[in-house]
């Protein structure tokens, strides 16, 4: 808490501190139970396809960190900007619930540590897809969502939950966009928080988007590499402009999915 009381201590200090968090807000202090198995571990990832068992991914520290943080009197409110984790906050059954914290969590969060929006990345509805991005199943954002919501309304709060998607992601297709401009219009966004997959250095991501395959299992990977391919695939984010609503109804008869014009494109 040292850069805190260095923050509240400035001149010109207004009493906002914007984000009290990193790239995955909510993995403060996480790690192994028993450090000994996480050394001879080769899995590549603590939360995907499951949590690992052996990972303390209590939330009880971090929730103490937060009002610790809102707790001194020149701290008017602090709130957190990057993106939340959802996945480590949903799904558990109760007795875990209770033990590692998270619905105290999610309802301090949501209390006090919005700003109006917050952030979450389910970066895509598709199954297949979010395999691919080793990303947990879009329900999740379902069951945080009512949580959210349930909260916003409980102490009479309006909030927004701003989700992030990105589309050409390998493995993505343009069936793969259409289901999700639909899913996502069906729970009432127009999306603002989106992005064209960019490849980045040592992500598993660009080996699929470079060799067209699956490391893991050798498998072919369909990627979407013109620009032509990649700019089709952003329309079905603004399915609302009208611009773009010809082109996706030509596109989904294409497709074999005229079940979804109405589902898009109706009012």
């Amino acid at each position: 808490m040292k850069e805190i009381e260095a923050v509240t201590q400035m001149p010109d200090f207004k009493g906002y501190i914007s984000d009290l968090g990193g790239p995955s807000a909510n993995m403060y202090h996480m790690k192994g139970k028993d450090l000994k198995i996480c050394e001879k571990c080769q899995k590549p990832s603590c939360i995907f396809p499951a949590i690992c068992n052996n990972l303390n991914y209590s939330h009880k520290l971090l929730t103490s960190l937060y009002r610790k943080a809102a707790s001194y009197p020149e701290v008017i409110k602090v709130t957190i900007g990057s993106g939340i984790r959802y996945d480590l906050l949903v799904g558990a059954n109760q007795k875990q619930e209770n033990e590692l914290g998270l619905n105290e969590f999610i309802e301090q969060l949501v209390v006090h540590h919005v700003s109006g929006r917050l952030k979450v990345a389910p970066e895509h509805t598709s199954s297949e897809v979010l395999k691919m991005m080793r990303k947990p199943s879009f329900q999740l954002f379902y069951e945080f969502r009512k949580k959210f919501d349930e909260i916003n309304y409980r102490k009479r709060l309006k909030q927004q939950l701003i989700p992030y998607f990105i589309s050409s992601h390998p493995g993505c297709r343009l069936e793969d966009m259409a289901e999700l401009a639909a899913e996502t219009k069906k729970l009432g966004f127009q999306l603002e928080q989106v992005q064209d997959f960019t490849p980045t250095p040592m992500t598993l991501a660009s080996v699929m988007y470079y060799t067209g395959l699956n490391p893991y299992t050798g498998k072919n990977v369909y990627v979407a590499r013109t620009k032509e391919e990649k700019l089709n695939q952003r329309k079905f984010f603004f399915w609302y402009k009208p611009e773009n609503q010809l082109w996706i109804k030509n596109t989904l008869r294409k497709l074999n999915k005229s079940i979804l014009i109405d589902r898009l494109l109706k009012k």
